[in-house]
């Protein structure tokens, strides 16, 4: 630590967000001495942050960590946190400061020994460290050989060691001083406990142990307090009795409507002693590709993808090997003659057909706060012999602990990426862009933008955003692939297994408007769309890198979040959806007849299975279920449940009242009318409002296929796409700037 000087002259006072915090201070510091701190927090691993103590965004947690003591280094400013230190950690900071230092290659060595400690299961929360253990036990099983079960769990150490760990990266030292792991302190009573457990359950139904006992594993799999370990396996064994007792048939749950249930729901899927297999890798590693060859062995199957782009995709791979293969997407039903398989969006799953083999792609999705249910439910609920995951590897373990929960284990089949992404050493300037480069925004508004910045140069583009239909955006591709457009700009649509010839990978920005705000882009987007580059078989090479008008700290931040691993968030609970089962048996049982009553039943007042389920996020839903008491209370519940799922761009206020509009005068009168969009749309009307317009098509279709003779005019509705999808491709291909584009003058007799 530095020895200041004595002077004369009074020492400024360190500047803080919270001048009050100054009287915490530890006595012997100087002024210029915390001043090192506070411009250094960055680089601390001394300094916290709100998440560390609180779940993200919970309230009031800067008066929360100020009740505790800490000392406020710098406010948040934007999707950057606030950061804190503890007084007792202040001469901590200044010795890591004065052995590591603050030069540029520091926070790549703090991210190595972040890692270091991570592989130790050292964390730190709350101002603790604690560190992740492991107890392998056996469990006695009737007649059978024990059943081994791993116990998790963690012991609090001392973090003089890990803080001279952080100063020095002496990791055998910090080895030394941890020790070796220890047994967990109430294994005895847990071994007991569970063995109790299984000698009763053996005494019920010996025959369906081998359902309860990869259950029992799961609960076990988080850490946690013996006494809570315990409660939650009884609780499984509860539950598993009152299966084999109360529901040998599985037909529904007739005394509970909690999700601790909710793979039993599923009887089909429970009947069928599934093989899972997990096909585990990076992007372009060819696990997809194995799964395919896989299915097409079956005597019949199904592919679920994540978007319609890819259902289609998947049905022309499995024509392209011969299988005759069905398509099904929310809006559009295409059977196949003579087909046994099918290529279907993940909303769209089966859970009555059996098959051979069901493969289930970019299963991390179950990650996703909107759509993770869907994935929940294809995983726990498709009914197939053979069961294929495709996944990322941050995924395994929550899927793994899903699996357990239904009583099944699975294999986990490894693929190896053929070639690896590397950094581009420098930013690039779009006049340096090469054929085969892939742009990345995060907007429309962006994608457009750069679209016309690089035409304007005369190089040919391809462009890929959310908005755009499917088959547009499979004619851009296309292009790209053919080589009849250079360069593609694209969304992070291109990161969801889109096969495209790609070189490198360029940003244009590393953050992100998710809904709430703008946020940095984490690990596994950056992971997921960064390896699109150096497809094998096209490009023996790919680079990943970022555009000279990115943000100055954009070429930075994609270093350092490629060299770390996406990881699960923490604490994750598989999201779950209501179905159809739980809106009838709640209507049932509290004689309610409004949606809105009976879904605000299953997210609020439901006892949930805190362990391993959550509600997925259903805003959007209830908001509609409200409105169509409203405009349609006349339609049976199931009716409305149904238009409650319906793809509706809520934030399109003429969308909303005019498929309102639609369902009023399906429960008045049979008919939903005939759509606005048929006659005040063309295919050269502007390029929102034909997206728009699709989009609105889209919509009437998906009901079209849920209520047969309600709607019609199908083949109408499929002229006009057709029609606008040419539209928006002679758009995007043309020479006029698309970002900035006004309403045009309408010509007498004309419709835009």
């Amino acid at each position: 630590m530095t020895v200041p000087r004595p002077t004369d002259t009074p020492r400024p006072l360190p500047h803080l967000p919270e001048p009050r915090h100054l009287a915490r201070v530890p006595a012997g510091v100087s002024p210029e001495d915390f001043e090192r701190v506070r411009r250094a927090a960055h680089l601390l691993p001394q300094v916290t942050k709100p998440a560390e103590y609180l779940e993200p965004h919970a309230p009031g947690f800067e008066a929360h960590l100020d009740k505790l003591g800490l000392i406020l280094l710098q406010k948040a400013a934007g999707t950057r946190p606030s950061r804190w230190i503890e007084p007792r950690l202040v001469p901590l900071a200044l010795a890591h400061l004065d052995a590591v230092g603050t030069g540029p290659d520091v926070r790549a060595l703090m991210h190595a020994r972040a890692a270091t400690l991570e592989s130790l299961g050292l964390l730190r929360h709350a101002g603790t460290f604690t560190r992740l253990l492991q107890d392998t036990v056996e469990i006695p099983v009737p007649e059978e050989a024990p059943f081994p079960v791993v116990l998790p769990f963690r012991v609090r150490v001392d973090d003089a060691p890990v803080w001279a760990f952080w100063r020095d990266g002496d990791a055998a030292a910090l080895q030394a001083a941890l020790g070796a792991g220890v047994l967990h302190p109430q294994r005895e009573a847990i071994v007991a406990h569970l063995a109790r457990l299984v000698a009763r359950s053996h005494a019920l139904s010996p025959n369906e142990l081998v359902s309860l006992l990869p259950r029992l594993s799961a609960e076990c799999a988080r850490p946690q307090g013996a006494d809570e370990l315990m409660a939650a396996c009884t609780r499984v064994q509860d539950r598993w009795e009152h299966r084999v007792t109360e529901l040998d048939t599985l037909q529904g749950l007739n005394s509970e409507l909690a999700f601790q249930g909710y793979p039993d729901t599923f009887p089909k899927a429970r009947a069928q002693q599934r093989t899972v297999t997990l096909y585990v890798g990076p992007p372009n590693s060819g696990k997809t590709h194995a799964a395919f060859e896989r299915l097409c062995q079956a005597r019949d199957g199904a592919y679920l993808a994540p978007l319609r782009l890819l259902a289609l995709e998947g049905r022309d791979r499995m024509v392209a090997r011969g299988v005759a293969c069905s398509l099904l997407t929310g809006e559009e039903n295409v059977p196949a003659e003579g087909a046994h398989f099918v290529s279907s969006t993940i909303e769209m799953v089966s859970t009555n057909n059996p098959v051979e083999v069901a493969v289930v792609d970019e299963a991390q999705m179950i990650f996703d706060g909107s759509r993770g249910w869907a994935w929940t439910q294809a995983i726990v609920a498709v009914p197939a012999s053979e069961l294929i995951i495709i996944c990322s590897e941050y995924a395994v373990p929550a899927i793994e602990i899903l699996l357990g929960v239904c009583g099944e284990r699975c294999t986990v089949r490894r693929f190896e990426r053929k070639q690896h992404v590397e950094l581009l050493p420098r930013p690039v300037a779009l006049d340096a862009l090469q054929a085969g480069d892939a742009v990345v925004a995060f907007s429309r508004r962006d994608v457009l933008t750069l679209r016309d910045a690089i035409a304007a140069n005369g190089r040919p583009v391809s462009v890929i955003y959310g908005a755009l239909p499917p088959e547009v955006r499979r004619r851009e591709a296309e292009r790209f692939a053919s080589g009849e457009s250079q360069i593609l700009v694209a969304t992070d649509a291109i990161g969801m297994g889109l096969n495209l010839p790609i070189r490198r990978v360029l940003f244009s920005t590393l953050s992100k408007f998710d809904g709430v705000g703008d946020r940095l882009l984490d690990e596994s987007e950056v992971h997921q769309i960064a390896g699109r580059a150096g497809r094998f078989g096209f490009h023996e090479e790919g680079f990943a890198g970022v555009l000279d008008l990115a943000e100055p700290t954009a070429a930075r931040t994609l270093k350092e979040l490629l060299h770390r691993q996406p990881k699960a968030p923490r604490h994750f609970k598989a999201p779950v959806a209501p179905n159809g089962w739980h809106v009838r048996t709640i209507a049932e049982r509290l004689q309610a007849t409004r949606l809105r009553e009976v879904l605000g039943v299953f997210v609020d007042r439901l006892r949930l299975d805190d362990a391993h389920f959550a509600v997925a996020e259903l805003d959007a839903m209830l908001a509609l279920a409200e409105q169509l008491d409203h405009a349609a209370g006349a339609l049976p519940l199931a009716a409305r449940f149904v238009y409650a799922q319906a793809p509706v761009d809520t934030r399109n206020e003429d969308t909303l009242q005019e498929y309102l509009d639609w369902a009023r005068g399906h429960a008045r009168g049979g008919r939903a009318g005939r759509p606005s969009f048929l006659d005040t749309v063309d295919g050269w009307s502007r390029l929102d409002r034909i997206e728009q317009a699709l989009r609105a098509c889209t919509l009437w279709l998906w009901l079209d296929l849920r209520f047969p003779g309600i709607y019609g005019l199908v083949e109408e509705v499929h002229a006009l796409r057709s029609e606008l999808n040419d539209g928006i491709e002679r758009q995007l291909q043309g020479k006029r700037p698309l970002a900035q584009m006004r309403r045009a003058r309408r010509q007498p007799g004309t419709h835009r």
